[in-house]
């Protein structure tokens, strides 16, 4: 597989995107490549011609940020499907087109959105624009309703994530909470030692795993909506998969709770999103990824003392006990 990086020179790039792909003009010169920003899951270069940009996405047998993490590189396969599935619909202005995919070297080339901001300002604004609420109400129920004959199972990249959401934060770990902040490792044994919670967490994480019949974005959250110009756009569906609505969801209403720390917005959602819900699996989704983003390895720059972290965990036992 040839691997294309932040190390690769340009005219090496260019030279094989010319052998492979049929995108440049005959006068057309690629000029500069970067990094767009913080990528977890894969290799991601913004391209820059004397004409356009578009970026390029590269996996590999591991995590990018974390190599000592092994995951299957197939999984950027499922990003590719998913473009596939929305290329004719109505969400597509919601998401970078994509360009192009080189199987053999598991490339993916998308459109270059530009100079947007990833919506995780969020945390420190403490509060979400209604129009942008409703624009991404709308794109999560679009997703929800898109038609879907196969689909990649994704199962590496979702026993991957589970082991993360549904197993390391409830069980008792080495986890260093306390170089996060002072007094969090002491206050995430009241999660940790619960079994009543462990029993709950591990039905929905068995949910999890089974393949469902409605299409998911699989990583619903400010680290995944971006903003332009005002206009609300999603990127990185490589979590994609099939499964339960309720999944996409209670991570929404996760995030939108700590980021204005408070409860309103499960019912607003619910409100919002025209289908029914499970309103009990919701709920529990929620509890679980509030959980772990204060207490397990995937932190977010939440900017909140001790006190406010702990009465977020109250919340969230309370929705996984519902």
């Amino acid at each position: 597989m040839k691997e294309i990086s932040k190390r690769s020179s340009l005219s090496e790039i260019e030279k094989y995107l010319k052998k492979e792909l049929n995108i440049f003009s005959f006068d057309e010169q690629i000029h500069n490549i970067e990094v767009p920003g913080e990528g977890n899951m894969n290799v991601v270069l913004r391209i820059e011609t004397n004409k356009k940009s578009f970026i390029l996405k590269q996996s590999r047998p591991y995590v990018n940020k974390y190599p000592n993490i092994k995951n299957s590189e197939k999984r950027i396969i499922v990003e590719d499907q998913f473009y596939e599935l929305i290329i004719k619909s109505e969400i597509q202005k919601f998401f970078p087109k994509k360009i192009d995919f080189i199987k053999k070297d598991l490339i993916l080339l998308i459109e270059d959105l530009g100079q947007c901001r990833d919506m995780s300002y969020l945390y420190s604004s403490k509060n979400i624009n209604l129009d942008h609420f409703n624009s991404l109400i709308y794109i999560l129920e679009s997703i929800h309703k898109t038609k879907v004959n196969s689909f990649p199972s994704n199962s590496s990249l979702k026993e991957l994530n589970h082991e993360h959401i549904f197993v390391l934060p409830f069980q008792k770990n080495d986890f260093q909470l306390d170089d996060i902040q002072s007094g969090l490792k002491k206050l995430s044994t009241f999660i940790t030692n619960d079994s009543n919670v462990n029993d709950v967490v591990k039905r929905i994480g068995d949910m999890y795993l089974k393949v469902g019949n409605t299409l998911l974005h699989g990583d619903y959250y400010p680290g995944s909506w971006m903003e332009k110009d005002d206009n609300v756009y999603v990127i990185d569906p490589e979590f994609s998969h099939l499964g339960f609505k309720e999944f996409d969801l209670g991570v929404m209403a996760a995030h939108l709770t700590m980021i204005t720390e408070s409860e309103d917005y499960l019912n607003k959602i619910i409100k919002a999103y025209s289908e029914n819900i499970d309103k009990s699996i919701f709920y529990k989704v929620s509890g679980i990824e509030i959980i772990r983003r204060i207490i397990g390895l995937a932190q977010l720059p939440l900017d909140m003392s001790l006190n406010a972290k702990e009465k977020l965990l109250n919340i969230a036992k309370k929705m996984i006990m519902s």
